[in-house]
């Protein structure tokens, strides 16, 4: 790395830590205080309330860290501007796209990294934040694996749809269960009521059960089979219920699209939102890379910016961006847009439009 390069990134580091952790801090501050009479009422510990925000910090991470690159590009070469540090670069033979290529490198690193978070950490921290905020400060509970979820419901295999009141992660039990069974044209051919069902050993043992056979009308054949218990093997599992219940927004890209494979029956409508939730959760993750695409070169052309002009350029950025990520998602789910480009018009319109002001600065 070119001894140039090390001092143009050193001079955007610095200033990316200090506002993400001033975001972080600032979130953190305000969420406290929405909260304050919520942990004095059901006198929470401060162990437990900071634990919450430990593990709600990697989704704030994904949301504070495109604004802070933003901020912190626009920051360091408007000082840069300031300094006629950047008149002093193109004077030795430095082009902008040479001064701006070790921020849209580190652009793309960030991106890569929140991608790989959103992946691997963020679901699982998200529902441990939840636990802790629904069953140890909300309820009182002492243990997370006391967690309940209310009224659940499974796309499952063989044409299969599962509901349940609630269901018990630690003792792997469902209560007030409906099974509904499908036949291979999508009607309903019989349906199955229980008590409680409870997991062990791969198997389903379903309590106080009435089963239905169901004609392709929908009228009841014969009479309803009662039985004190049944044993089913059901390929579904307790955790599948808890990947289905918590929200798209907590799921990774795989889990999403295993999810909208499960939902290959249900209405098309549902699955064209989850699709166009899938593509954006993969394109979210490269929104760093394209507002320093589009921020570095208002950032060289701007002639002795201002701290202020730089935050006041990346607030109007970071709305233009949302506004029209809001607007595309929206026609998306109502079906005007594929999914795909839904998703990613966002991305690829301010991408291209940084690609013409680098063009046109150098």
């Amino acid at each position: 790395m070119r001894i140039v390069d090390r001092y143009l990134l050193r001079n955007f580091l610095m200033p990316l830590l200090y506002c993400v952790a001033l975001f972080l801090i600032l979130f953190i501050i305000v969420d406290a205080f929405n909260n304050l009479d919520e942990y004095l009422k059901h006198g929470v510990s401060l162990k437990i309330v900071l634990s919450y925000y430990f593990y709600k910090i990697p989704s704030l991470l994904v949301q504070v860290v495109p604004v802070s690159g933003l901020v912190a590009t626009l920051y360091a070469l408007g000082n840069f501007n300031r300094h006629n540090e950047l008149i002093a670069l193109k004077a030795s033979g430095i082009s902008d796209l040479q001064i701006l290529t070790p921020y849209l490198f580190t652009g793309l690193l960030i991106s890569f990294s929140i991608f790989l978070l959103s992946e691997k950490v963020i679901p699982s921290s998200t529902l441990t934040s939840t636990a802790i905020m629904e069953g140890l400060i909300l309820k009182g509970k002492e243990n997370l694996d006391e967690r309940a979820i209310k009224n659940v419901a499974l796309h499952g295999k063989e044409n299969r749809m599962i509901y349940a009141r609630e269901i018990e992660l630690k003792n792997k039990t469902l209560h007030d269960v409906v099974v509904l069974e499908d036949n291979h044209h999508k009607r309903l051919q019989s349906k199955l009521i229980a008590k409680k069902a409870h997991y062990e050993h791969g198997r389903w043992t379903f309590y106080e059960v009435m089963r239905y056979e169901l004609t392709p009308r929908g009228d009841m054949l014969g009479e309803p089979v009662f039985s004190p218990t049944l044993t089913l093997f059901l390929s579904e599992k307790p955790e599948d219920f808890i990947k289905e219940s918590a929200e798209v927004e907590y799921m990774s890209s795989k889990e999403l699209r295993s999810h909208i494979n499960n939902l290959k029956n249900a209405g098309q409508k549902m699955i064209r939102r989850l699709k166009v939730d899938l593509h954006s959760k993969i394109a979210f993750s490269f929104v760093t890379l394209v507002v320093i695409l589009i921020g570095a070169p208002l950032a060289v052309q701007t002639k002795r910016a201002s701290a202020m002009v730089g935050i006041g350029t990346s607030l109007v950025i970071i709305f233009c961006y949302y506004a029209m990520n809001s607007f595309c998602l929206a026609l998306g789910k109502g079906g005007y847009l594929s999914p795909p480009l839904a998703a990613w018009f966002s991305n690829l319109f301010f991408a291209s439009l940084g690609i013409y002001l680098i063009r046109k600065s150098s």
